[in-house]
């Protein structure tokens, strides 16, 4: 039961004063044992004075997986787009 993250649908990026956060809010849309789901998602982006990523995630619903291993997952995801700059 591995989870696969599909896409981030409906990515918006929410206006902060703050030059060094982002945040962000779309619909998460992810597989598992064959299935296909979709949840709330808002995470911040975060780049700390020592140049590090902080990366926060939270879903406002329910999420049918494990919270711990779809957090990580997620930040790894979120990072990859970060990477290829597909973030707003």
């Amino acid at each position: 039961m591995v989870m696969k993250i599909l896409e981030i649908r409906n990515l918006a990026k929410k206006e902060t004063h703050l030059h060094y956060r982002n945040e962000y809010s779309g619909s998460l849309v992810y597989s598992f044992s064959g299935g296909e789901e979709e949840a709330e998602l808002v995470f911040s982006l975060e780049r700390t004075a020592t140049g590090q990523k902080h990366i926060s995630i939270t879903f406002p619903g329910s999420i049918h997986y494990p919270l711990i291993p779809a957090i990580r997952k997620v930040k790894e995801y979120v990072i990859e787009l970060e990477n290829r700059g597909a973030l707003i």
